[in-house]
């Protein structure tokens, strides 16, 4: 009989795949000023003219940096996989491909009268993404699929910490319907949060593992 949980290679590797496609197209939508368009004002000045699409290309690059960071750290958990997450994880992936159109939507509107419209849809596909992400983490744990030894208290910790994720992207979306450069804040504590040590090497406490916490996870 085949088994329907499979070691996680494969949907490492793809995720790795179309994570590396995306964050590469990010660039796409960053021109540069052309000499014969510059119309008498400077180089400097045509640079400046463009900074939305930087800031919005620095947000969404960051975002996708971390998600595959986290994405890496999650599977030192989970060991098995079976339809259902191949799907969950997909859904992960498509909000991910989604960020390079959604970056170049806001960076296009940023200032002009779609400006709320065009947030709207860069935090709904950053929710989207936050929300999948958590899905497959927490069909993981309820499927078995994580390794067998690890400690309740360290799930719990980690479960804690991604959803800090879907909590930052929803207020963000909800601000923006107030006020599009103030919905940046919740996206930049985001940020700060992740570049902090993470919960599991707080749990590992002078180089001794808490009871109950798998060897073999420090990949």
């Amino acid at each position: 009989m085949i088994n329907p949980q499979r070691e996680t290679d494969r949907l490492e590797y793809f995720s790795d795949a179309v994570i590396a496609i995306a964050a590469t197209l990010l660039s796409v939508d960053l021109k540069a000023p052309r000499a014969d368009a510059l119309s008498g004002t400077t180089l400097l000045d045509a640079l400046v003219q463009q900074w939305p699409s930087y800031l919005a290309f620095a947000v969404s690059f960051l975002f996708i940096g971390i998600s595959w960071a986290a994405h890496h750290d999650m599977f030192n958990y989970v060991r098995r996989t079976n339809h259902i997450m191949l799907i969950l994880n997909l859904m992960f992936l498509m909000g991910i491909a989604l960020q390079p159109f959604s970056t170049a939507l806001l960076a296009e509107h940023i200032g002009e009268e779609g400006e709320r419209t065009a947030a709207m849809v860069f935090y709904g596909v950053l929710l989207l993404t936050s929300v999948s992400y958590n899905a497959v983490w927490h069909y993981a744990i309820w499927r078995g699929l994580i390794e067998d030894c690890l400690d309740a208290r360290l799930l719990r910790a980690l479960s804690i910490e991604h959803a800090v994720a879907p909590l930052l992207h929803l207020s963000a979306l909800l601000v923006a319907f107030w006020s599009v450069p103030l919905s940046l804040i919740p996206v930049l504590l985001l940020y700060v949060f992740f570049a902090l040590p993470r919960v599991a090497e707080r749990l590992i406490v002078g180089g001794r593992q808490i009871p109950g916490f798998g060897e073999g996870l420090e990949q």
